[in-house]
């Protein structure tokens, strides 16, 4: 079975944002994630540390945060852009963030590896949200060719997770025909705590046991794997470069969890620099 097959880390992202996590979280983050969850219970992941589920909500926060403040300068600019979200796997920002901003994103692209693209598009157009999916442009492609098309807007291009599944010399790679193609594009890029260069379709990244116990510096984990000097030498600017420490699970006196641990992350906001100063 396809659901069986896909990228672990899809898995996870599908379970952290829509999964409703005891009374502290009141309602899931993406309500397109919950719908497939109890529509379709064999998408859940097989395993899923906690401080792994914590660090993808808060690295969708970031992320999310920065698109608004991106497509906000692009509105007061007079200016258009074109969405490209590349391996988002069942990431619908589709539909609960950017219904919003379609005075400036005049085209959403969704870039996924053809099993799973397939997969979602049978799982979604059956859906009440059918609609809007039908309106996002999808691109089946295997990892090793994706890149951006030609464009009239700006393009706003996200990474999210895709470090993960192509590991540090392969997203260098995904990042450098970003550049050839698409010379003034926008793009975020997260990479995790335990990113290592051995993910493959279904495969699973070394990562730490189900409870986080101790706090570690996200600059001594995969987060520091591709260095800032890699990305400056492919023709980026480093807008932003935030990173997060790993925190250990905060309990009661009583020994209740009261608050998850979290793995260490990193996100990036890379522009491409025009030509004659790369």
């Amino acid at each position: 079975m396809i659901e069986q097959r896909l990228p672990i880390a899809t898995r996870w992202t599908l379970y952290a944002l829509g999964a409703v996590e005891g009374q502290r979280v009141r309602r899931p983050r993406d309500p397109v994630a919950a719908w497939l969850l109890r529509r379709h219970p064999q998408l859940l992941p097989t395993f899923a540390a906690p401080s792994i589920l914590s660090m993808i909500r808060a690295r969708a926060n970031i992320v999310d945060r920065m698109i608004e403040e991106i497509v906000n300068r692009a509105r007061l600019a007079d200016e258009t852009l074109d969405f490209w979200g590349f391996g988002g796997g069942f990431d619908a920002r589709w539909y609960r963030l950017m219904r919003e901003m379609d005075d400036v994103v005049v085209s959403h692209q969704e870039v996924e590896e053809p099993a799973l693209m397939e997969f979602k598009d049978e799982l979604l157009a059956s859906s009440s949200f059918a609609n809007a999916w039908e309106r996002i442009r999808k691109h089946s492609e295997a990892k090793h060719n994706w890149t951006v098309q030609s464009t009239d807007s700006r393009p706003l291009v996200t990474l999210e997770g895709v470090s993960t599944r192509l590991g540090p010399q392969k997203t260098l790679s995904l990042l450098a025909r970003l550049r050839q193609d698409a010379p003034e594009a926008t793009v975020i890029l997260d990479l995790p705590g335990f990113l290592n260069s051995s993910v493959g379709l279904g495969g699973r990244p070394a990562v730490v046991g189900s409870v986080r116990s101790r706090w570690s510096s996200a600059t001594a984990s995969g987060a520091a794997q591709i260095k800032t000097a890699e990305i400056a030498a492919l023709g980026f600017e480093v807008v932003e470069d935030s990173w997060f420490a790993a925190r250990p699970e905060l309990r009661a006196p009583s020994g209740m969890p009261i608050c998850s641990g979290m793995e260490a992350f990193r996100v990036m906001l890379l522009q491409a620099r025009p030509a004659d100063k790369t």
